[in-house]
């Protein structure tokens, strides 16, 4: 390397395919401006990171493909995507790739890069820690740096000995910017008194269909027990109303309920307690400190599989505490009077609900502060300048 190669601007080219990746990427690269201005961003990606002044080698977002069959349709041209943009980075290599979570396709990247002795910072590690453990293996020899997004994933990369930062979860910064939209009680004709249940069904229609019945079962038993209630379920999207209707319309009788679009976050954080599915939503609920009690239908084949997958707690915030936390009701038989029972410990102000809340500080404060997008980037800039550093 020359003299005037190692005074040119650092160069980031960053690889995000959906949009969840687009947004986390975005809001890293303005972190990078930040702390130097005169680094060069590129990548391929999506509107938001064009926004955020990354030049595209193409918009990648609208290739988004989720499910077998999308994916399998659009083959050839991931194919021809992938070839491209290695072929270019091959021929114009920048001081660090980051290639962020869908690892499908940033994993298989990431090996040919770094064949290449091209860096790869990999933001949001694949969920090695759910399932197929095994695959951190593959997974290290892939990057040079990995930032992950939990505390205790730090210690499986450090075991294997792939430099490792956590710099937190994404999620929270932008939970912290978010305001609400009205006054959600008013909205929802609650009276002072009564407080607020959270009934959290999911965002896929698979889920709606298992998992909402077995809540309304459960918020019947506890209406029997408190009438001081009033039970919400937000609808992510209105495409999906419908089934929340049939369902409401079958099981949810003489209950005070509302169903709601969108404000599924304004729920979570004024419900006293939450029925929800498993997922992000877990964390999400963690976040605003709302005890919970997770919902996860199977069938009786799969309870007998389960165990022998090695696949023991599946809420986010169990994972993160390493221990059941909250109740986790995993089963194909009505729970719904067990649930019920859980809840309405939580709604009191007694010994369960105050071990949960203790419990969910200690697992807020685990996933980190607000900055996750500013830690993020100062990895990166170490990551690109000590490439730098070691080119001859």
């Amino acid at each position: 390397m020359t003299a005037s190669d190692k005074n040119r601007p650092l160069r980031v080219f960053f690889v995000a395919g959906e949009a969840s990746g687009d947004s986390h990427a975005a809001s890293v690269a303005r972190e990078l401006k930040k702390l130097a201005p005169n680094i060069e961003i590129e990548a391929l990606g999506g509107p938001k990171l064009a926004a955020a002044g990354a030049r595209l080698t193409e918009d990648f977002i609208e290739h988004a493909a989720m499910g077998l069959v999308p994916v399998l349709a659009k083959l050839p041209t991931f194919v021809r995507i992938m070839r491209e943009t290695r072929d270019y980075l091959i021929a114009n290599p920048p001081d660090v790739v980051v290639p962020v979570d869908y690892p499908g396709f940033n994993l298989r990247l990431s090996r040919m890069l770094k064949a290449e002795n091209i860096p790869v910072c990999f933001y949001v590690s694949p969920q090695v820690w759910a399932w197929r453990p095994g695959r951190i293996h593959k997974i290290g020899r892939s990057v040079d740096h990995m930032m992950v997004l939990f505390d205790f994933e730090t210690e499986l990369y450090e075991k294997i000995g792939t430099p490792v930062t956590h710099v937190g979860h994404p999620l929270f910064d932008s939970l912290s910017a978010e305001r609400p939209k009205g006054n959600l009680r008013k909205d929802v004709g609650m009276a002072p008194n009564e407080a607020m249940v959270g009934l959290l069904p999911g965002s896929r229609r698979q889920e709606i269909r298992l998992i909402l019945p077995e809540l309304l079962r459960s918020a019947q038993h506890i209406y029997k027990t408190r009438q001081d209630l009033h039970f919400v379920i937000p609808v992510a999207k209105e495409s999906l109303r419908h089934l929340v209707d049939d369902a409401v319309n079958e099981l949810g009788q003489g209950l005070p309920l509302t169903i709601i679009e969108g404000r599924a976050h304004e729920v979570m954080k004024l419900s006293r307690v939450a029925l929800t599915a498993s997922g992000t939503a877990t964390l999400e609920l963690g976040f605003f400190q709302t005890p919970m009690c997770i919902v996860y239908k199977i069938n009786a084949l799969s309870k007998l599989v389960v165990p022998l997958l090695g696949i023991g707690l599946i809420g986010l915030v169990n994972i993160i505490a390493g221990r059941e936390l909250v109740r986790e009701f995993l089963d194909s038989k009505d729970r719904s009077k067990d649930i019920a029972e859980e809840a309405l410990k939580l709604l009191r102000n007694g010994r369960r609900r105050k071990e949960v809340l203790s419990g969910l500080r200690n697992v807020r404060q685990r996933i980190g502060n607000r900055g996750t997008a500013a830690r993020a980037a100062v990895c990166i800039l170490e990551v690109a300048e000590k490439h730098r550093r070691n080119q001859k």
